[in-house]
């Protein structure tokens, strides 16, 4: 049976679950984790207080405790709470821009399953995610559809836009505009690291980050999506009906000669 203790420690445990930059540094994180990861009742009263808030536990680890939330949870996050985000066609540049982070640094179903540090530069990503908009432009010139509602006007939205581009007056003169593609994925990488799924890493270079364990393990609960698979296979997948010989591999993207100033 359950003391008050061990329902303090439940507390405890939740807390720092729900502050996804916390790692198991301090004492409390540390003990609380290693009573959930060790014992049966402990854990089972944590499951049992997730299940009740429309949450559950996607990995329990040395990094931590993931959370994953359904629609309904108190938890939960919505488009709408990202900064920048009050038009929809924002809206849809976020969306577009975490899956293509999702699918560059994941670009197969085994990817999942490693636990090492991957890397996103931004301007490399940048071309990437240019050239998969360009793919789909060119599907749809031979009749294929998106098969996800919503993507089609992003990857529009995002095709049309500039790489950079900078204000000259005003407030915001020198610095990216939220009207070039650049601007979405820096801000989208950065609010990334807030939420414990990125860090810069300086040491290769400007414009870099290295994606968390957590990161890995968001996508991972994602990984049957149809905008995330249609968007990560894209490259592999023949243009019009199949033929014998498919394509295995990704089209060459050129490097990006626009960097950040």
């Amino acid at each position: 049976m359950l003391t008050a203790q061990d329902y303090t420690d439940l507390g405890i445990l939740l807390s720092f679950a729900l502050q996804p930059t916390k790692r198991p540094s301090s004492d409390e994180y540390k003990r609380t984790l290693a009573r959930y990861r060790s014992e049966v009742e402990f854990r089972d009263a944590m499951n049992g207080v997730l299940d009740g808030l429309n949450t559950k536990a996607l990995a329990d680890s040395d990094f931590g405790l993931f959370l994953g939330v359904e629609p309904e949870s108190p938890f939960a996050f919505r488009m709408s709470d990202m900064p920048s985000s009050q038009k929809p066609e924002q809206r849809l540049l976020w969306g577009l821009v975490l899956l293509g982070v999702a699918a560059y640094a994941y670009s197969n179903a085994a990817d999942l399953e490693e636990e090492r540090v991957r890397y996103v530069n931004e301007v490399d990503f940048e071309a990437w995610l240019r050239s998969r908009c360009e793919q789909m432009r060119s599907r749809e010139g031979v009749g294929e559809v998106v098969p996800e509602e919503g993507m089609e006007q992003a990857w529009r939205i995002y095709a049309d836009m500039p790489v950079v581009f900078k204000a000259d007056r005003g407030r915001l003169a020198n610095r990216l505009s939220p009207k070039s593609t650049m601007y979405w994925v820096h801000h989208t990488l950065s609010w990334l690291s807030e939420q414990g799924m990125a860090r810069t890493d300086r040491a290769a270079g400007t414009g870099t980050w290295a994606l968390t364990e957590r990161f890995r393990v968001m996508v991972r609960e994602m990984a049957a999506e149809r905008a995330y698979t249609h968007l990560r296979d894209l490259g592999r997948i023949p243009v019009g009906p199949p033929t014998a010989t498919a394509l295995n591999a990704d089209p060459a993207v050129g490097a990006c000669e626009e960097e950040l100033a």
